[in-house]
């Protein structure tokens, strides 16, 4: 009777699992020359470790598991003891079919904020232990492991922040208060903000920094006998044993981690409460390490998140992804099958040449969500592949941040967290270089200098131009706290090998575009220097050939940089405003997107945000209220025909990586499954945890042609579908409006020519206007009690008033309180929130009639910019290319039944939308007898009853969590 090995009956597991529904692969050998079993669920890795249990050490088994947890090999570890019987068996399926009647012992070890837990679970049999599995994963994915030590972490940094501000630690001399705003790229507040604000972000932010040194302290100390370690810190005077020891390090290396740690510690005096606050961080410090967390996802990235985001960005117009966001992101880009390229993350040589920048790095959550979406994949191929060769992570580190991982910003701060984020990834393995690099911007050297925006045309670049601070230049011991200014001449080839050789371009740029006090371009720099930043930036995209783009705001620029940086067949991952979906001013970047890339993944979140639960809405972004969608597009040549889009909505965003992961794992299967059209044919695959977390469907990239809003404006896939057919005409005949005004002059003027030209008065004057919001607005026909008077200003145009006109279209839709989005005047009047549209006055009626039918107010919203899930914007170019019902396809007689519907509905109210869907629902309301006059009219064959029921539940509509 053949024996087998412990490594065969390891396959066989593997094989048992599968057949079970797991991915799993068996006998693998790694580094440490153990067989194992790997499992991976939804993108969680479960590690079994299986020795026969006659002559084990079981010691050495439990060592095995802990082991593979504390190097980040997987999420758990189980250990198996197999019973003797499995060593032989008379043939394969003879030895199957004895692990199916078998029993094993079974150990579970898993993290906790306590350190790494174990435990004995008895014996099970193969389908118990799948069970346990299943069990294993959604209890992960229900439980935030790290909260806990947040939490600890959160409150010592205040505790600490709150020393130094009440014995002005931080703040002894205007000299060190520079110094630290420097060092950390904190901008001054305006006038009308607390003027202790300021010296808070300071304090939370040095100590963060602090904090982040001293784990790294800890860390090395294991490393390197010459190094004391934290627990060595004496009773007194710990600030110079920290200082001494940190020197020590220095010499070694470890400058990106320590040079800026090292400024903001020198702005430290030696006292008792310096003393204090360094004793409470080591505490905290060694309980973080001691608890084997800080490996796991993402730990001092969220601590940042959650702590310190209100204290930088707003004026440099950033946004920090949030931790499940980057997850989302970064897993799709690399876990998708990349038809363009054969992408081989199971060899290190090969993952040598792989090239990944974030050209706005900030505190480095993008990059380090792709570093570890990447292990995962280097780890899960390495075991698909058989295990030849050794799984070194240590190795996989060096090469990440030596090779792989680029990142620029352009403060000193961002560039620290990011390479502090990325090194914590496995701070027991070595690197002696990164990419990471803080890009000057602003006036240098008497230079206009943009940041990365600078590499958008090398040729405009003169040899002498300061670029960039090197965190990683080779120095000399007494220049060991200071970066080296690096020239561009010396660095130019670099930046030359970098165009067109990216595999990956990941990104949140700044958002910040031409309006409002804090989203103003270049807003951090005083005012002469951002005209003549504003006008560098203007040159370079006439230059580029996207003139007008910088209405969009500075993301755009960063994508046309990202399309420069990337090879054929690379991706780029973006998180963006969702306004590039319709934008009139991201028109170009669309195009641009549309015709050279495979727009893979579009992202949106219908989730309206719960303020008790701590979950904001329509964002991917922290602390913003700006709808975000993410998108993955693939540089190809592949014809336009042959490309499709998946769209993936989620009704309630991800609360942790876990949940992220689901969702990747399951998207990426439906891409490949449903049919490229899936959403014409109302086919799409339900995303589910322990509830629905949303859904996924493909459409053809050619049907985006116009604009890429139409395929997911709303959560519910129906009513996408329903909105793509009443779009393309499918039940309605259509015409663009352009092409019935044909006159610009006659489609309306903007608010700000009227505010520029008139003010509003009490007196009666020539000028009626209509002022203010469309809140009130709930009829067919405008209550003249609405309409006021202006006054022309001393320099104001009478002219303009030449604009007036009877039909008005509403330019900005807020989808839970207002009720109409058109309406006729009885009076030719401007108005500051609508659109005038000069038409006869019949054709008027009729469109008001059309516009606040659900099928013209679902076409009106896929043609407007959506900033957030409930706030619509209606732009002029929305307004010239917005499809209505063609007059000139009926007949006198249909005509004369709307004229006579509109007079009999003119002054009925409306409710507000949802309200108004249930009313429709319920076979009743205003707008359910406009839609049935439309339907009659035209013939239409529809029935609209369960759209009503979507509608009324929609998200966007009702704000309401599903």
């Amino acid at each position: 009777m053949p024996r087998y090995h412990q490594s065969v009956i390891n396959v066989k597991i593997a094989d048992a699992l599968r057949k079970m529904g797991f991915k799993a692969a068996g006998e693998i050998i790694t580094s440490s020359g153990i067989p194992d079993v790997m499992v991976e669920i939804g993108g969680f890795k479960i590690n079994m470790e299986g020795w026969f249990e006659k002559g084990v050490q079981l010691s050495e088994l439990k060592s095995k598991c802990r082991e593979r947890i504390e190097n980040g090999i997987c999420d758990i570890a189980i250990g198996l003891l197999y019973p003797e019987i499995l060593r032989e068996a008379n043939d394969d399926e003879d030895l199957m079919k004895k692990i199916k009647q078998s029993k094993f012992k079974v150990f579970v070890f898993l993290s906790s904020s306590q350190g790494i837990n174990e435990q004995f679970l008895e014996e099970m049999n193969i389908e118990q232990i799948a069970e346990i599995l299943q069990y294993l994963y959604f209890q992960a994915v229900k439980s935030d492991l790290l909260k806990e030590q947040i939490e600890k972490i959160e409150e010592v940094i205040q505790a600490c922040a709150e020393i130094a501000l009440t014995s002005g630690l931080f703040f002894s001399s205007q000299s060190v208060i520079e110094e630290l705003k420097n060092v950390l790229g904190i901008v001054e507040k305006k006038e009308n903000e607390e003027d202790n604000e300021v010296a808070q972000d300071l304090a939370k932010i040095a100590v963060f920094i602090i904090f982040n040194g001293l784990l790294f302290h800890q860390v090395i100390s294991s490393l390197y006998p010459k190094i004391n370690g934290l627990h060595r810190a004496p009773e007194v005077n710990i600030f110079n044993f920290v200082k001494q020891e940190w020197k020590k390090i220095m010499e070694i290396n470890y400058l990106p981690i320590f040079v800026i740690a090292s400024k903001v510690i020198d702005c430290l005096p030696v006292s008792p409460d310096t003393d204090r606050i360094l004793k409470n961080l080591i505490r905290v410090a060694c309980e973080t390490i001691s608890s084997g967390l800080l490996l796991k996802h993402d730990l001092m990235g969220r601590v940042y998140h959650k702590l310190l985001l209100n204290t930088t960005g707003k004026y440099y117009a950033a946004f920090y992804t949030s931790i499940p966001a980057a997850t989302l992101l970064s897993n799709l880009i690399i876990k998708t099958e990349n038809p363009d390229l054969e992408w081989n993350f199971g060899s290190l040589e090969k993952l040598k040449d792989f090239k990944i920048i974030d050209p706005a790095c900030g505190s480095g959550t993008l990059l380090s969500g792709i570093y570890m979406a990447l292990k995962d994949k280097y780890i899960l191929e390495h075991y698909k592949n058989g295990g030849s060769g050794e799984l070194n992570l240590s190795l996989f580190h060096k090469i990440m941040l030596e090779e792989v991982l680029h990142g620029w910003d352009i403060l000193d701060y961002a560039g620290h967290l990011t390479l502090v984020t990325l090194a914590l990834h496995n701070p027991n393995a070595f690197f002696e270089r990164s990419n990471i690099l803080i890009l000057f911007c602003g006036k240098i050297g008497g230079k206009i200098h943009l940041g990365s925006l600078d590499l958008l045309n090398l040729d405009l670049l003169e040899p002498q131009d300061i670029l960039f601070k090197d965190f990683m230049a080779p120095l000399k011991e007494k220049d060991l706290k200071e970066e080296k200014e690096v020239f561009f001449e010396e660095k130019k080839k670099f930046f030359q090998t970098l165009l067109n050789n990216m595999d990956v371009v990941i990104m949140n740029p700044p958002f910040s575009r031409s309006a409002g006090e804090i989203n103003i371009i270049f807003g951090y720099v005083d005012e002469e220097t951002r005209q003549e930043m504003r006008k560098k930036l203007k040159k370079l995209g006439k230059t580029l050939g996207y003139s007008g783009i910088g209405q969009a705001g500075l993301g755009s620029y960063f994508i046309v940089l990202a399309d420069k940086l990337l090879k054929q067949g690379g991706r780029l991952g973006l998180v963006i405003p969702r306004t590039i979906l319709s934008g009139g001013s991201w028109k170009p970047i669309r195009e641009l997107l549309y015709k050279n890339y495979e727009i893979e993944y579009i992202v949106s979140n219908y989730d309206p945000g719960d303020k008790k639960l701590g979950v904001q809405a329509w964002n991917w972004s922290e602390n913003t209220e700006l709808g975000e969608v993410l998108i993955v597009a693939r540089k190809t040549n592949k014809p336009i025909k042959d490309r499709f889009t998946t769209f993936i909505n989620l009704w309630n965003k991800p609360i942790n990586e876990l949940e992220s992961l689901k969702i990747v794992s399951d998207s990426i299967k439906a891409r490949n499954q449903l049919n490229t059209n899936s959403l014409l044919e109302g086919k799409y695959e339900e995303l589910k945890l322990e509830k629905k977390l949303g859904v996924v469907y493909n459409l053809q990239q050619q049907y985006l042609s116009k604009n890429f809003l139409i395929g997911c404006l709303f959560a519910n896939p129906y009513l996408n579908q329903l909105n793509f057919l009443l779009s393309n005409g499918h039940y309605f005949p259509l015409v663009e409006l352009g092409n019935l005004v044909k006159d610009q002059n006659k489609l309306g003027i903007d608010r700000k020519t009227i505010h520029e030209n008139f003010e509003m008065t009490n007196m009666v004057t020539p000028y009626k206007i209509l002022w203010g919001s469309s809140v009130s607005m709930k009829s067919l026909e405008l209550n003249p009690g609405y309409i006021r008077y202006g006054k022309l200003k001393p320099n104001g145009n009478p002219s303009i008033y030449n604009r007036a006109s009877n039909f008005l279209i509403t330019e900005n839709i807020h989808l839970k309180t207002e009720s109409i989005v058109a309406m006729y005047s009885e009076e030719k009047i401007l108005a500051t929130t609508f659109w005038e549209i000069q038409v006869d006055s019949r054709i008027g009626k009729i469109l008001a009639l059309w516009l606040n039918s659900t099928f013209g107010f679902l076409i009106l919203l896929a043609h407007s910019n959506s900033s957030a899930g409930n706030r619509h914007i209606i732009k002029k170019e929305h307004i010239q290319s917005l499809p209505i019902i063609n007059i000139n396809q009926t007949t006198e007689n249909q005509i004369e039944y709307l004229l006579n519907l509109y007079e009999e509905l003119k002054d009925e109210e409306f409710s507000p939308f949802s309200k108004e869907f249930e009313l429709a629902f319920q076979g009743e309301g205003v707008r359910k007898q406009i839609d049935d006059a439309f339907i009659k009219v035209f013939n239409v064959k529809v029935d609209m009853k369960p759209y009503y029921e979507m509608l009324a539940k929609e998200p966007i509509l009702t704000l309401e969590r599903w």
